[in-house]
């Protein structure tokens, strides 16, 4: 079997629990009724406090896609794993993880639960979490490349 034929092992609950760095504490990542997996809260979490601040290299984007064009083809069952998380800063440049973290598993809503704050950059409560409740953020109050806004699998937004 070619590595284009193997079976996307992001969809795998096991591996994807295995493979993301565990950076935000006290969450779960489990199957979510809003989008495949979501960030799950396994104790309660404070209004205003501090999930996550965020690190990574800034690249700008034309590097980043050149680079993930490269790989494409060696890495086909991680793809989706290697090459999704990372944060806009602005239209051309990026913060990119080498690494999966929890933060992307944080699903879309348009009532979230937390947001993206800066100086420094960090993912914080806006309003307490109980136990059980999935993390969710506003992907619309954050900076998006305009393919990511055209896509039509992103009408939800």
């Amino acid at each position: 079997m070619s590595n284009s034929q193997q079976i996307d092992k992001t969809q795998d609950l096991d591996f994807v629990r295995k493979a993301t760095l565990d950076t935000i504490a006290k969450t779960m990542i489990h199957s979510s009724e809003l989008h495949g997996f979501g960030l799950f809260a396994t104790d309660a979490i404070k209004d205003e406090q501090i999930l996550y601040l965020f690190d990574g290299q800034v690249v700008s984007i034309a590097d980043y896609e050149k680079i993930e064009s490269l790989m494409a083809k060696d890495i086909a069952p991680y793809s989706n794993y290697i090459f999704m998380e990372c944060n806009y800063l602005n239209n051309e440049t990026l913060l990119v993880r080498n690494f999966r973290t929890k933060y992307s598993y944080i699903n879309h809503s348009r009532t979230p639960n937390t947001e993206i704050r800066y100086h420094p950059m960090r993912l914080v409560a806006i309003k307490e979490i109980q136990v059980g409740e999935e993390l969710t953020i506003d992907y619309r109050k954050e900076q998006l490349s305009d393919d990511y806004l055209t896509n039509p699998e992103k009408q939800f937004l």
